[in-house]
């Protein structure tokens, strides 16, 4: 009886380290998989009940913006600070 004492406990640790080393694993779900909420998917959207690619960023499409050109007023003439008299 003595023998089977550390047996047990042997077995029982063996099963304890299995249970721990499962619970540690991936628990999120690819795509095309059910889900609740965005949490349960690999690539964070839930839609629709089931797991779904993330939405692209850019859209690559159009013409660039147009460059800014700045809204200062053009004045003919030489600098603002010249005397009013010409002299």
């Amino acid at each position: 009886m003595m023998r089977q004492a550390p047996a047990a406990v042997a077995v029982a640790l063996v099963l304890a380290a299995g249970i721990a080393s499962g619970a540690c694993g991936e628990t999120r779900r690819p795509i095309g998989e059910e889900c609740v909420r965005s949490d349960d998917c690999l690539s964070g959207v839930c839609s629709d009940k089931t797991c779904v690619a993330a939405p692209t960023l850019v859209t690559g499409g159009g013409a660039p913006p147009p460059d800014e050109v700045p809204r200062v007023p053009i004045v003919d003439g030489g600098p603002s600070d010249a005397p009013a008299g010409g002299g």
